[in-house]
């Protein structure tokens, strides 16, 4: 198969839906022909290589984190017409270049596949947007294309807007590729960024800007307040994003700065390190945009129990008490209660971690998911010969 992967944005930009669709689109490269076509801040992307052409369409301006080109539909079109594309897998988790990128194979009459990660919620003034979206455009979207992958079982199960296209849609989790994991190297992560060897260390991974303030970071450090003077452990935050600033000035009010480290945008080895070296990972989401915490699985994957909160498709994938715990969203001292449960039980904590890594072994893997989702393109193209 030639397929065209179209994506708002695509790895290294971006969180788990971009890492997720570059997983995707690494394993199908070893036996079909993949391009990615989606936005970048660079002309040319930097993982545009032999296996997986890679390359960028322009925007004119952002709402939110949502690229908008105003000609995007034309060059979409004439892209597809220049190239002789067998099928189109559309990744959905924001809005407008992906319901352009659907017209665009309907003109061009060719095969999509909608790979849906999260319903588009928003608050604020971007509200009323969203559910206007949500009646009108995003609804033709689903209508168009020909089938619908979901990592999200949250989404699978309970979105109220894919309950009318049960009939076309597929559940494929996303993985973790455990022979990678046990492979990367040791590195001291303690010495790398400061950290006492008897200090126990809290994680947190993923994008901090103000239109993933749903990550619940804000709760997080209010919850590292309530156990700041019972526990000498570190809060160390990854990841990148226009509220760290914020962020930073919210810990010196709260007088949590001497312990709260926040490391950017990390390389995978470093990221594997750190989820190794944690005590424990909190996914502290409070909104169903969180359709499924890619995080909670690869902390997993390295032993270490997760905390997170019972909403979107977090409370599918933490196996309550026996992989981490699961807890009310929005709450610092909740929270702040469980990770000090955690912190002061080292036979739970490890119990959950041996538990979280055989749960990861026995139903997480790259190549599962990229041999279900091979199948979905291949009885889509079935329909259309």
């Amino acid at each position: 198969m030639h397929i065209l992967m179209v994506s708002p944005y695509f790895y290294p930009e971006g969180g788990g839906a971009e890492f997720y669709m570059y997983k995707i689109a690494e394993g199908l490269s070893k036996d079909h022909e993949v391009t990615v076509l989606c936005t970048s801040n660079e002309e040319t992307h930097p993982l545009n290589h032999d296996k997986i052409e890679v390359n960028t369409l322009s925007h004119h301006f952002k709402i939110s984190t949502t690229p908008v080109a105003l000609t995007g539909i034309r060059e979409m079109v004439n892209y597809m017409r220049r190239n002789n594309f067998d099928l189109c897998n559309i990744n959905y988790y924001l809005p407008l270049f992906p319901d352009m990128a659907t017209m665009a194979c309907r003109i061009c009459k060719i095969p999509s596949v909608l790979t849906w990660h999260n319903d588009v919620h928003t608050d604020g003034f971007l509200k009323l947007f969203s559910t206007v979206y949500n009646h009108t455009l995003n609804k033709i979207t689903l209508r168009m294309v020909d089938k619908i992958i979901t990592p999200s079982p949250y989404c699978y199960n309970e979105s109220p807007l894919l309950r009318k296209f049960q009939h076309k849609m597929e559940w494929v989790p996303p993985g973790v590729d455990l022979e990678k994991y046990n492979r990367v190297p040791l590195i001291s992560i303690r010495e790398k960024y400061g950290i006492p060897e008897n200090r126990d260390i809290i994680l947190f991974v993923g994008v901090m800007n103000k239109s993933t303030a749903h990550k619940g970071v804000n709760t997080l450090l209010r919850a590292f307040k309530e156990i700041y003077k019972d526990t000498d452990s570190y809060l160390v935050m990854v990841g990148k994003g226009d509220m760290i600033p914020y962020y930073l000035e919210k810990c010196k009010k709260l007088g949590i700065i001497d312990r709260v480290i926040f490391t950017g945008f990390v390389e995978e080895e470093i990221l594997i390190n750190l989820y190794r070296e944690a005590e424990i990972l909190v996914l502290p989401s409070t909104t169903i945009q969180e359709g499924f915490g890619m995080v909670l699985i690869e902390a997993n994957a390295c032993g270490t129990p997760v905390i997170g909160s019972a909403v979107g498709g977090i409370k599918y994938v933490i196996r309550d008490g026996e992989t981490g715990l699961l807890v009310s969203p929005g709450d610092p001292e909740v929270i702040g209660d469980v990770m000090k449960k955690l912190l002061d039980d080292k036979e739970l904590t490890d119990m959950m971690g041996a538990t979280g890594r055989k749960m990861v072994l026995n139903n997480y893997s790259w190549e599962k998911s990229v041999r279900m989702t091979e199948k979905v393109f291949e009885d889509t193209l079935k329909q259309f010969q």
